[in-house]
C-alpha cells in the first residue's frame, strides 16, 4: 500500500491491499486524501467499499483486473506530467518553435535552399523564411501551415513516405513539374520507434550544396533533441490519449470522461474504420503497426479529418470524429488503405463501422467493422467495405455462429457426412459444397471440383444414401447450405486435405492411384 494516515496524498493506491480495503479506506479519510484505488472485486465488494467510501468522504476508484500497478502508476505519472503546469507549457511551445525556426533558417543557409519541419500529421511546426526561388508548393505549405493534398498524394503514389518511414537514410525526391514542386531531400526526425516529424529541404532556382544530405541527417539528429526534450509532455498525453480510445473501442471508460479528455464534443458523431493486415498470411510486427498507424493518421490529416487511432493485433483502429456522409466515408477510407499500404506494402481489409453519434456508442461502431473485415476475409476480398457492402456474407456469418454455439443446429445429414469423411478419408462435405454453390449444376461443379461430371453424379448419389438428404426439398437445402457455411472454408476439405487438382480413370481422388473399396467410383475407381 503506498501513502499512510502519518503522510497527507491526494490519492491511496491500495497495493497489497487484498481483499481487505476497508482499512485502506479509513486510512485515506485519516490522511486527508481524497480518493482511493483499488483492484476491482466483486459487485457487491464494491458496493461495500464505496459505500464506506462516501461515508468517510473518500472517492473509490476500481482499477481493472487485468491492468498492472506498475503500468497504473506510469500513466498517473504521465496525466501529471500532461495536466500540471500550463503556463509553463505553454511557454515550452514557444520556445521550441523559436529554436525549430532558428534550426531552419541555419540549415537553409548551409544547403543553399529553403527548408520546413513538419509534425507526423503533416502540420508545419517551422520553416525557413520564403525567397524569390521557392517553388509553388513550398509557398503553398507556408501559407497553409499544412503539407499540400494534392502534393502528399502524388509522394504517396511515388513511394516517398514508405522511404522516409521505414529507414534512417535522407530521401531524395525528384521534382514533380506537374503540381508544382521542384526537387526535395527529406528525413524523418525519429527517436526509437517514435516518429517525431520530419525535416523537408526544397531545392530553388540555384541546385542544393553537395554535402545537403549529410547536412540534413546532422539536423535530424539535433531536431531529434528538440523536440523530444520539450515534446515529452504531448507524447505521454497521446499515449494516454491512444489507451483511453482503446478502452472507449471496448465500453470499458465513461464516455463523458473519455470525451472530455479527448476534447471531443459529446454529441459529436463518430465512425469507425479497422485496417486489417492479416490477409498477407503474416502477423506485422509493432513497428510496422506503428508506421501503418502514423501513415493513416498524416493522410486523414491532409484532407482535415480529425481521428483517434490505436493498434491491435495485426490492425489499426480509427475513428473519424465529426459528421459525414457515406461517400465521404468510403473516400477517407480507401485512402487509409492505400496510405497504410504505402507505410508497410501491403493493402489492409478495411471495415467501415456505423456512424454513432457519440462516443458512448463506440463499441456498436467498432463490432459492425470487425464484422465488415471478417466477412472481407471470407470472401477472399482485400479493400475497403461498409455493411452493405458485405450484408449477405456478414448475415451468414453471424448464422454460423449461432449453428457453432448450439450443437442441435449441427445435428443432421452435414454432420453425419463430415463424420464419414473424417473417418473414411473422403471429400463429399467438399463436393456437396460445390454442388450447392453451383445451384445444382453438374457441369460447374465439376469444373470447379476437376473432376469427371460422372463422378460428381456418383458421389451425390452417395451422398444421398449415406445421409438421407434431400436436395429436393428447399428447406433441407438451405439448411444444408447454412451449416456448410458454418464449417468455413478449411473445415471442407478437413476430411482429405491432400486430394490433387487433377484425376484420371486409374486414379482413386481420395486414396492413392489403383485403390478401391468396397464402395468405389464407377468412373474414377474412388473409394467411400
Amino acid at each position: 500500500m503506498e501513502g499512510g494516515s502519518d503522510r497527507p496524498a491526494g490519492l491511496l493506491l491500495g497495493i497489497g491491499a487484498g481483499g481487505e480495503p476497508a482499512g485502506l479506506i479509513r486510512a485515506a479519510a485519516g490522511a486527508g486524501a481524497s480518493g482511493v484505488i483499488v483492484k476491482a472485486g466483486g459487485e457487491r465488494a464494491l458496493r461495500d467499499v464505496s459505500a464506506l467510501g462516501a461515508e468517510r468522504g473518500v472517492a473509490v476508484l476500481a482499477l481493472a483486473a487485468d491492468q498492472d500497478w506498475t503500468d497504473l502508476i506510469g500513466r498517473l505519472r504521465a496525466l501529471l506530467a500532461v495536466r500540471v503546469g500550463a503556463g509553463a507549457r505553454q511557454g515550452a511551445v514557444l520556445g521550441r518553435r523559436h529554436d525549430l525556426v532558428s534550426l531552419a533558417n541555419s540549415l537553409a543557409g548551409l544547403v543553399n535552399g529553403s527548408v520546413m519541419i513538419f509534425t507526423p500529421g503533416q502540420e508545419l511546426l517551422a520553416a525557413s523564411r520564403l525567397g524569390p526561388g521557392d517553388d509553388e508548393m513550398r509557398r503553398a505549405a507556408v501559407l497553409d501551415q499544412h503539407g499540400p493534398a494534392g502534393y502528399r498524394a502524388r509522394l504517396v503514389e511515388l513511394g516517398v513516405y514508405r522511404r522516409l518511414w521505414s529507414g534512417p537514410e535522407v530521401v531524395d525526391v525528384a521534382a514533380v513539374p506537374e503540381v508544382g514542386a521542384g526537387r526535395r531531400l527529406a528525413a524523418a526526425v525519429r527517436a526509437g520507434s517514435e516518429n517525431l516529424g520530419s525535416i523537408w529541404v526544397a531545392e530553388g532556382d540555384e541546385p542544393l550544396a553537395k554535402n545537403a544530405a549529410a547536412l540534413l541527417a546532422d539536423a535530424a539528429t539535433v531536431a531529434v533533441g528538440v523536440l523530444l526534450g520539450l515534446d515529452q509532455e504531448e507524447v505521454a498525453r497521446r499515449r494516454l490519449d491512444e489507451e483511453l480510445f482503446g478502452r472507449a473501442l471496448l465500453g470499458d471508460v465513461d464516455p463523458q470522461l473519455a470525451a472530455s479528455h479527448l476534447a471531443v464534443d459529446p454529441g459529436t458523431p463518430v465512425t469507425v474504420l479497422i485496417a486489417d493486415l492479416s490477409a498477407q498470411g503474416t502477423r506485422p510486427g509493432a513497428a510496422d503497426l506503428y508506421r501503418a498507424k502514423e501513415e493513416a493518421l498524416r493522410h486523414l490529416a491532409g484532407y482535415r479529418w480529425r481521428a483517434l487511432a490505436t493498434t491491435g493485433p495485426s490492425r489499426v483502429v480509427l475513428a473519424l470524429v465529426g459528421p459525414a456522409d457515406r461517400d465521404g466515408i468510403r473516400r477517407a477510407a480507401d485512402g487509409v488503405g492505400a496510405a497504410v499500404a504505402e507505410a508497410v506494402g501491403a493493402r489492409p481489409r478495411t471495415g467501415i463501422g456505423l456512424c454513432v453519434p457519440h462516443l458512448g456508442e463506440l463499441p456498436a461502431s467498432r463490432m459492425e467493422a470487425e464484422l465488415v473485415v471478417r466477412a472481407l476475409a471470407r470472401r477472399g476480398e482485400i479493400r475497403s467495405a461498409c455493411l452493405e457492402d458485405v450484408r449477405g456474407t456478414a448475415n451468414l456469418l453471424m448464422l454460423g455462429e449461432a449453428v457453432t454455439a448450439d450443437w442441435r443446429l449441427q445435428e443432421g445429414p452435414v454432420h453425419r457426412l463430415r463424420a464419414h469423411d473424417l473417418r473414411r478419408g473422403t471429400a463429399y462435405v467438399q463436393t456437396l459444397a460445390a454442388y450447392l454453390d453451383a445451384f445444382g449444376d453438374t457441369a460447374a461443379a465439376s469444373r470447379e471440383l476437376n473432376v469427371h461430371a460422372n463422378t460428381l453424379r456418383y458421389r451425390m448419389g452417395r451422398i444421398r444414401e449415406l445421409t438421407g438428404l434431400d436436395l429436393g426439398d428447399p428447406y433441407e437445402r438451405l439448411n444444408a447450405a447454412i451449416q456448410l457455411f458454418a464449417l468455413g472454408p478449411n473445415d471442407l476439405v478437413a476430411g482429405h486435405e491432400g486430394t490433387p487438382k487433377t484425376s484420371s480413370p486409374s486414379t482413386n481422388r481420395e486414396g492413392a492411384p489403383g485403390l478401391h473399396t468396397a464402395d468405389h467410383d464407377p468412373v474414377t475407381g474412388a473409394g467411400s
